[in-house]
This record gives structure tokens, sequence and C-alpha cells, in this order.
């Protein structure tokens, strides 16, 4: 197949504010670099306070907007239909932009990005039209009526990281809109070129101006600013369990709402009758689809001893076959991390552990020159107390540790024997045991016998993975308030 490289039209260094493009507050400008080359493809703006009150402003000016000639949870519905299916007429450019601007390689852009968030707006879309109150009987003296409302928050901030970042958009601003709130989003400085196509495309498929404003810029700058403003009625973040700790902190202040999904280091636990291939086919993608830089990415196997040889030569075998290379190529099935100093974090856990006498099975061929690649990598021989074991490397290595015992506490023990609680995976025939060990995990997320999500089931985390829940019905309801009415009868 022949692949066209030429970056789509990206709007220079602007902000998409109220409806259109806008220039920046400041001249300050961001380079935007392709994670598989090294080289600057295009300039961000350097989003400023002044740039995210502008947002704020016309997001609260669209709401008071919506009141008043009333955009109905029909039209958002169709808002939403309609921007999933802009979308899908320009899969390809989104895939492009995708793999150019955060290193993904091209066949995952065109299988799993684009079309995922195709179907998380249509998701979303349906819950525009179901949100609904309830009515209870009162007990108070004389006749009365009591009835809860769903009603949005108001403007909401999002903030998401750059992993998935097309798909990071639509998983917050689909809930959000559906709900009836407008959004500021500040998408991460390494990938926010979609964020702003997509934006573009919500005026022309019925987003009435201000609804949806994109800001770039930096953390600690734009970011900082959008939690810390006052007409900002709930802040969705995604990213770093320390990034988070500080918004949350920050919005407890001010008694916002907040969402605030973190780090993981989510446990898998393998027994002795499991289908090993299948789950080493799992486990293997798993952590090295997207180089690891996947929140839930099972990063901990516990494997039992009569089967851990077997099953972690399998997974490392997955990652040793794997074509990696020009993301461009349709064939590369692996591409770079984000950033040189995330390369540099992730061989630092690595080779950290391999002084502590862990041992490294996986990929051995030679990685290319130009760009972040890293190898993907299994290390057994490891234990709770390494860095590469208790702290979340966010890139594909994958750490094997061996156990005998057939006790569910202590096997749960092992896997909860860390800070993290976003996600835990389990392989095993038995049902029984299944069971068992799934109300042990501490996790936001248990899948049995499958490492596979669904945007129809809440997720998020517990502990040092956040609070809140993104994703079905929760994860709409997230962004409304609820309130109660009262209404005595007979009072002419």
């Amino acid at each position: 197949m022949t692949f066209d490289s030429s970056l789509p039209a990206v709007p220079g260094a602007r902000h998409f504010i109220g409806g259109g493009w806008v220039e920046p507050a400041s001249c300050e400008r961001l380079p935007v670099e392709n994670p598989a080359t090294g080289e600057v493809i295009a300039e961000l703006a350097a989003g400023s306070a002044e740039d995210i009150d502008r947002a704020v402003k016309a997001a609260d000016g669209a709401l008071t907007a919506a009141r008043h000639a009333r955009w109905t949870p029909s039209q958002r519905q169709d808002a939403l239909l309609a921007l999933a299916n802009a979308v899908e007429a320009q899969a390809e450019e989104f895939a492009l932009l995708e793999t150019l601007d955060a290193g993904k390689p091209i066949s995952n852009s065109r299988r799993v990005d684009v079309p995922g968030t195709v179907a998380t707006l249509r998701y979303f879309a349906g819950w525009a039209t179901k949100l609904t109150g309830e009515s209870m009987e009162l007990s108070q003296p004389g006749e009365s009526t009591g009835y809860t409302l769903r009603e949005p928050v108001g403007v909401v901030g999002h903030i998401i990281p750059w992993n998935y970042p097309l798909m990071g958009a639509a998983f917050k601003l689909g809930p959000a809109i559906a709900a009836g709130c407008a959004v500021v989003l500040k998408p991460a400085e390494q990938s926010s070129l979609s964020a702003l196509r997509l934006a573009e495309l919500a005026i022309a498929c019925g987003f009435p101006p201000g609804f949806f404003n994109v800001v770039t810029g930096v953390g600690p700058v734009a970011g900082a600013a959008l939690v810390d403003h006052p007409d900002v009625a709930k802040i969705s973040f995604t990213g770093s369990t320390a990034t988070g700790t500080q918004i949350a902190a920050a919005c407890a202040r001010q008694m916002k709402r907040v969402t605030v999904e973190l780090g993981g280091k989510s446990p898998i636990i393998v027994f002795a009758d499991a289908d090993l291939d299948a789950a080493a086919r799992a486990i293997a993608m798993n952590i090295f689809f997207n180089s690891g830089q996947t929140c839930s990415a099972g990063s901990r196997l516990f494997v039992h001893r009569d089967v851990a040889d077997t099953l972690t030569g399998k997974v490392a075998q997955i990652g040793a076959a794997m074509k990696i290379g020009d993301t461009r190529d349709p064939e590369t099935q692996l591409g770079p991390v984000i950033t040189a100093a995330q390369r540099s974090r992730i061989s630092t856990f690595v080779e950290g552990a391999l002084a502590q006498g862990a041992q490294s099975r996986g990929y051995e061929g030679a990685l290319p020159d130009a760009g972040y690649y890293v190898a993907p990598t299994v290390l057994s021989e490891v234990r709770s107390g390494m860095a590469a074991v208790d702290e979340e490397i966010f890139g594909p290595v994958l750490c094997a540790m061996p156990f005998e015992t057939h006790d569910l506490d202590e096997i749960a023990a092992l896997a909860n024997d860390n800070r993290y609680g976003l996600s835990a995976y389990v392989w095993t025939r038995s049902l029984s045991r299944a069971h068992g060990l799934i109300g042990r995990l501490r996790a936001g997320t248990v899948r049995v016998n499958s490492a596979a999500g669904e945007i129809v089931m809440p997720a998020g985390g517990v502990r040092q993975s956040g609070f809140g829940r993104e994703n079905g019905r929760a994860g709409v309801e997230a962004y409304t308030e609820l309130k109660s009415v009262t209404i005595a009868h007979g009072h002419d």
C-alpha cells in the first residue's frame, strides 16, 4: 500500500476557542516531534492563563446561550453521531495524524485508535437522550410530589495524556457533551494535533460555538490555569499519579468536582490450568501494544511455578518476533515511545533491574537509529522492592514472578503488594478460583481470561490509581449534578 507521509493540514500555532481559530496571547511556541524520527513536524501555541480564561468564558457563554435557545438532548445526540461519522469519513487523515504525532504504527492507528474513537462517540451519543431522574412517594403531611433531576455540572476542564490522543479526547468529550456540559480541553503538549482537528470538525457537525474548546500548552501553565479557574465546575484528568495528586488537592481546596485516572502497575495472575497460548497472546498484546504506553497494561506477571518457564518463554517469543521500525509501514507492529526522556526513563528501570540480578528475555534485534524505540522486554528473577517491579514504567517491559501456593489470600497479597490499583487480570479455567480472587484483588477493574476493555464498563482506579469512574452510565452521570425537588400541593 502506498503511504502518503505528508502531514495533514494543521492550523499552525493557534487555539480553537468559541467555534474558531484564535491567536494565542503569547508568541511562545512548542515544537511537535515525530517520535519515530525525532524531527520537528509542527508547532503549537504555548497556552497561557489568559488563553484558558478566554476558553472558559466561551464555554460559559455557550451554556448560557444553550439555556435560552435550548440545545436539546436529541440535538446533542445528533451532533455526537455526526462527529463520529465525520471522523470515520476522515479516518486516514486522523490515522496519519496519530502516527506522525504520537509515534503509533499506522496499522494500529487505522485498526484501533480511529475506529475506537468513532465507536466511543457513537456510544455516548446514545446517552444524551437517556439521562433521567426519579420520582419518590413522600411521607410528609399533605399532598406533595418529590423527584430528582440530573443537570449538567457546567463548564468542565479535560486534561489528557499523550498515549491515546484522539481516543482520549473522545472518552472525555462524549460523556460531557451527552450530559449537556461545555468543554475546555488541554491535550498533552507532545500530541495535540488530532484534538485540534477534532474540534474543528465538531463545529461543522452541529456543536454550538463554545461547547468544545481546545487550548494547547504545558501542564504547569495551561493545565494549572484550567484547574484553578473559578468558573470550571469539574476537572477530568488522566495521567501520572504525581500530577493527579496535585490536581485533586487543588480541586479539593475549591470544592470542585474531579475525576482522576492515574498510574497503574497492574498484576496478571496465571494458574497452571490456564490456556497458556491464549494467555501468552493476551499478555504480550497488553504490555507490548502501543509500546507499553497504556495505563491499564498488565506489567507484573505472577504465574504458577509449574508453568512459569513455559508461559514467560511464549510471551518473550512473541515480543522477539515483533516487527519494529518505520511507523509508516503497515507491517510495523511496535513503534517508539513518545520522547527521548521517556526512552531514557524506561532504560533506567531495565538496567537497574539487571544490575540487581534480573534476567532479560525478548527482542534481540537492532533498533532503528533514529527515533525513540525501546525493545519489548520480559524480566525474570525479579522481586518486590525493585523499582522495575514497584513503579510504573510505562513502556514495553513485563516483570515475571513465579508463585507456588494455591492459597488465594497469599496470591492476592502478592498482587496487592503495590500502591496502585487500576486493573488486574486472572487466567484460569476454574470459575470458583476466579470469583475467589475477584473479591480479594484491590483494583477498579478485574478481567478474567481476557485483556480487552469495553466502553460500556466503568473504568477507574483505587488507591494511587485515582478515584471516580469513566465510561458506561457512571461515566456520563459523573458530569451531572443530582437535584432533589419537593413540591407541596394545595397552595394557590
